[in-house]
């Protein structure tokens, strides 16, 4: 299965597809050393299995803009919406604002969110994590259900190996992926469909 199709959950073909079409247009703006040197540097690495729709999510460290260092495996029992994004990625900006605005429906659904700056910011300058969340999330972020990092090299690899600035994977209960799409304000409908689903669940 290509990338492209796990990508596109069956039956919201239409909205993630022309998502893809927005965001692809601003991820011909990642430097092309950049996606390399991420893909370069795990050559001599295992290749993780690939992360798609109906499998487990793969368990990955990170930092937490706490400095501590935490796993995706804490969570498991809750839903998850994790999220990689570089901070100069326009479509990330937006998104943020977009999920800042849903905050407290999905704080009621019980969803942690789990945003991480890709590793190394996918080569390009941008805002801190604190900067891009105070800019973006303004005082709703970071909070007890959104919670802010940065990814590690191989967290990166593993969950996005072609370096796309604006990502993100809805994690159920159980730890399976559900759904994955880039650009939440595009697709914010599957957002909270999975958020209305994980009320129903919990």
């Amino acid at each position: 299965m290509s990338r492209s199709q796990c990508l596109l959950p069956f039956g919201r073909r239409s909205i993630v597809a022309f998502a893809m079409i927005v965001f692809a247009a601003y991820a011909t703006m990642i430097p092309i050393g950049a996606v390399t040197s991420v893909s370069g540097s795990a050559a001599n690495a295992q290749s993780p299995a690939p992360v798609k729709i109906g499998a487990p999510a793969p368990d990955i460290a990170f930092t937490a803009v706490d400095g501590t260092e935490r796993r995706l495996s804490e969570f498991h029992g809750q839903p998850v919406m994790l999220w990689f994004y570089a901070s100069w990625c326009p479509t990330c900006q937006v998104g943020t604002v977009a999920v800042a605005g849903k905050l407290e429906q999905l704080k009621q659904a019980g969803i942690q969110i789990i945003q991480l700056q890709l590793y190394n910011n996918l080569g390009a300058p941008g805002p801190s994590v604190e900067d891009f969340a105070k800019r973006y999330a303004g005082s709703l972020g970071p909070s007890s259900n959104w919670l802010w990092g940065e990814a590690s090299l191989v967290a990166s690899y593993t969950y996005d190996p072609s370096g796309y600035p604006d990502i993100y994977f809805l994690i159920g209960r159980d730890g399976i992926i559900q759904e994955i799409a880039p650009a939440p304000h595009v697709t914010m409908n599957i957002i909270l469909d999975f958020a209305e689903s994980a009320k129903v669940s919990g």
